[in-house]
């Protein structure tokens, strides 16, 4: 027994080489755009995050200089205090001088009359 199909076949549109080529090319381009957007994507992620962490040290290194500058200036007033400095020329056998003129009061002392 023989069967015979009778469904017509319709010929099938092949693509000439120069398409494929196109196609393909056009593919390779996007893969790289995209490739090479995800890599700016990731270099500027990187570059935000690395400031962001510099910041984040420069404030620690900001607040431990207040710090430091918040001592010094409480040492400094107390060096300052006026009690202290005058038990501290007393101990050293120093008096005090009265009516002192100073050399650089007048501002011409070099100057020939």
């Amino acid at each position: 027994m023989t069967v015979t199909n009778n469904v017509s076949r319709k010929p099938v549109k092949e693509l000439n080489y120069n398409q494929v080529g196109t196609v393909f090319v056009l593919n390779v381009a996007i893969a790289l755009m995209a490739g090479i957007l995800i890599i700016y994507y990731v270099v500027q992620a990187n570059i935000i995050a690395a400031s962001s962490y510099k910041i984040i040290i420069l404030n620690e290194k900001l607040d431990s200089l207040n710090e430091s500058r918040a001592s010094l200036a409480s040492q400094k007033t107390a060096m300052e205090d006026p009690a202290k400095i005058l038990n501290f020329a007393v101990s050293q056998n120093m008096i005090e001088v009265k009516n002192a003129v100073y050399i650089f009061e007048n501002g011409s002392v070099a100057l020939r009359p």
